[in-house]
């Protein structure tokens, strides 16, 4: 049985346990960068190991020096390695309210690569979701996932409409509120990941999480785990080919 891990930070994780995380060919692991540092060390990750996927971005908290040069080394990552999707980008109101216009310029930059290259996007998006959504429709763009989603119902009826992805979090385990999403939501638009290694109060995410998250998924939608493994599979396959 295949895991899905669409959203992972893989290179915080230390050297020992990457390696043990990536013997596992049970998890498949989109990687995702913050910087033009970890977006390089995504790139050998995923060349080192098939079952690595990289996606390259500033993430929205790491705006403030990015410039002209930064999107042409970007734009040059994408090229030479066939990259097929950005993230973590995206605009964050919660947690860095003071930089939100440079995000969005920043932001706007990459919906306008992602259209040039066909490029599928990573987002981020807290307490900024109905803004990204809006800019996702203004550049026509085709192909998205909203990283742990955590939007408003109506919204989340839109995006599943537009043929977009969701982020069913493992810390879902633990946080009743996003249950809701997984009652909700049409199972052919969610896609889970972990946010490895994030601490989420006092708790490391990480990809041995999924397994868990995998059967609390099953026990909502009274889904067989090889069946659910098998949509989120194909699922993640329509959002990354």
């Amino acid at each position: 049985m295949k895991y899905i891990d669409s959203h992972c930070h893989l290179y915080k994780f230390n050297e020992i346990e990457i390696k043990r995380i990536i013997k596992n060919r049970d998890i498949i692991i989109l990687s995702v960068s913050e910087d033009l540092e970890s977006s390089l060390k995504n790139l050998v990750l995923s060349q080192l190991n098939e079952n690595v996927i990289p996606a390259v971005g500033i993430h929205p908290w790491n705006v403030e020096n990015v410039n002209e040069n930064t999107f042409k080394i970007i734009e040059d990552i994408i090229k030479e390695n066939k990259i097929k999707i950005l993230g973590e980008i995206g605009l964050d109101k919660k947690f860095k309210p003071e930089t939100f216009e440079k995000q969005k310029e920043i932001f706007e930059k990459f919906l306008n690569l992602a259209k040039e290259y066909d490029l599928n996007l990573n987002l981020h998006t807290p307490n900024a979701s109905n803004e990204v959504f809006d800019l996702l429709i203004k550049h026509d763009i085709k192909k998205a996932y909203f990283h742990w989603y955590s939007g408003d119902e109506k919204l989340l009826e839109e995006i599943i409409d537009k043929g977009y992805f969701i982020g069913i979090n493992v810390a879902t385990i633990i946080n009743e509120k996003y249950k809701r999403y997984i009652e909700i939501a049409n199972i052919k638009n969610i896609i889970t990941e972990s946010d490895g290694p994030y601490n989420y109060k006092g708790i490391i995410l990480h990809p041995d999480l999924l397994k868990d998250l995998y059967k609390l998924i099953s026990n909502i939608r009274k889904i067989d785990l090889e069946e659910l493994s098998n949509i989120i599979q194909t699922n993640f396959a329509r959002l990354i080919y």
